[in-house]
């Protein structure tokens, strides 16, 4: 079990049998910005493994600046990230790599706690990316698999929408192509 508890301006997660807990120190103002865009790109599969992978370096260990974007600090100065390699399950270690990354976004400790809260893995992710898309003023048709399939159909042809009903159709009416039979009076 992994608990979360703000420190100053440092979060402190700590993991249940594991001594020493993890501190993750808030990143700069400009990096939390751009580590939640790259968070948001890869949900929508437009950020790379890689990206994805700096941005949670950079949010368990740390910045720099590099020109005009941030990368996560030497692999020498990531003690948080080698301690997950080396003390704790893949799951623990996804929990507090997760945890971490919501601690730079604006959620802050709000992420933090609607991901463990949750559960943590895709449950907890799924909540927190909600409420970080929420937050963010995001749309949800902008970020919906639904409305994008939706968007494709369109495009590849002239097929209606299923939102809505083209003008002068009544909805529960349908359009009748023929006339019901009469029953033919017997006459023998």
């Amino acid at each position: 079990m992994i608990t979360a508890a703000t420190e100053g301006r440092n979060l402190r997660l700590t993991v249940e049998g594991i001594d020493a807990p993890f501190i993750i120190k808030p990143l700069p103002g400009n990096a939390g910005y751009q580590l939640t865009d790259t968070f948001l790109r890869t949900n929508i599969g437009q950020a790379t493994p890689d990206e994805m992978s700096e941005a949670l370096a950079m949010a368990l260990d740390g910045g720099v600046k590099d020109g005009d974007k941030w990368v996560a600090v030497p692999e020498d100065q990531r003690a948080n990230s080698q301690r997950l390699g080396d003390e704790v399950s893949l799951g623990e270690a996804e929990d507090i790599a997760m945890a971490a990354l919501m601690w730079q976004t604006v959620l802050q400790d709000v992420g933090v706690n609607i991901y463990l809260s949750s559960g943590g893995g895709v449950e907890g992710l799924s909540k927190a990316t909600g409420a970080l898309v929420a937050r963010m003023g995001l749309s949800s048709q902008l970020t919906s698999p639904s409305s994008a399939l939706e968007s494709l159909i369109q495009l590849q042809g002239s097929i209606p929408s299923t939102s809505s009903l083209p003008d002068g159709v009544k909805p529960g009416k349908q359009p009748q192509d023929r006339r019901p039979k009469v029953p033919r009076p017997s006459g023998r």
